[in-house]
């Protein structure tokens, strides 16, 4: 790639198994992956690109440029308890809640998918796949 690092490029890497980047075993599991485009031009945003899940040969990468008054997403949120945070009660961390936000739950639903039926799997990927696609060249537009 030299001369061309491109997101693509640098989203390629962070899913390469075979070169140990990315892992997938029952002892480590890369938790999420983030991809950041600094343009040298300031007067071009920063975009980054996250997946928010675990395993990117397994994530979409979504494109993100932080902005003033930014909205939160709450897809992406993990649950609040309030005071009945296990971390706030005491005795502390008596209990485990589920911290999974829905972004995640559905990207374990997919794996299992991607597991269990693989037509169904192999063609939620590609639609994915697409997703991300479209995501990038967007933010390609924007910075051109």
């Amino acid at each position: 790639h030299i001369g061309d690092i491109s997101a693509q490029a640098m989203i390629d890497v962070l899913r390469d198994k075979d070169s140990g980047v990315c892992v997938d075993s029952e002892s480590f599991l890369t938790t999420a992956s983030i991809v950041s485009v600094l343009p040298q031009d300031p007067s071009f945003p920063c975009v980054h690109y996250f997946t928010g899940t675990p395993d990117p040969s397994r994530s979409i990468f979504k494109p993100f440029i932080f902005v003033d008054d930014v909205k939160l997403v709450p897809k992406v949120q993990s649950p609040s308890f309030g005071n009945d945070d296990p971390a706030k009660k005491l005795p502390r961390f008596q209990e485990k809640p589920d911290r999974r936000h829905e972004l995640y739950k559905a990207h374990e639903w997919a794996r299992s998918l991607l597991e269990n039926d693989q037509d169904k799997g192999q063609k939620l990927m590609r639609i994915m796949l697409d997703l991300e696609k479209q995501g990038l060249e967007a933010m390609e537009d924007i910075l051109t």
